[in-house]
């Protein structure tokens, strides 16, 4: 059974806002791995969504979040520009045959993310 997912990235360096889609691995877990592997292609948080591209080929691109209905999770991958940037993420599931998106976790570090949802994941 396949877990669709919407990810957007934002405050990426000279690009703006990015949703992807994707048709399956879509629950934590699987979000957890595509971003651990995204890291590993590029530690560099301001080369984090061109890595997330790189290493996933088969995302769609949609011109808006909502743009697909049929996606059971949404991401937000927010780049901060700080002394040292850093990427926090947000997770929100549809429940089947809903319409509203709940909360899943709060905002967070991107590893932290990994860690919770993919524990033992070296980066």
């Amino acid at each position: 059974m396949a877990t669709r997912a919407v990810y957007s990235f934002t405050g990426f360096p000279s690009t703006p806002e990015r949703h992807l889609y994707l048709h399956h691995d879509g629950y934590p877990t699987g979000a957890a791995w595509r971003f651990a592997t995204a890291l590993r292609h590029n530690h560099e948080a301001s080369a984090f969504l061109t890595s997330f591209l790189i290493t996933q080929p088969r995302a769609e691109v949609l011109s808006s979040a909502e743009q697909s209905a049929d996606a059971e999770y949404r991401y937000q991958v927010r780049l901060l520009e700080r002394t040292a940037p850093c990427l926090q993420v947000r997770c929100w599931r549809r429940l089947p045959g809903g319409s509203s998106w709940q909360p899943r976790c709060r905002p967070m570090a991107l590893a932290v993310f990994i860690q919770r949802f993919l524990p033992g994941e070296l980066l």
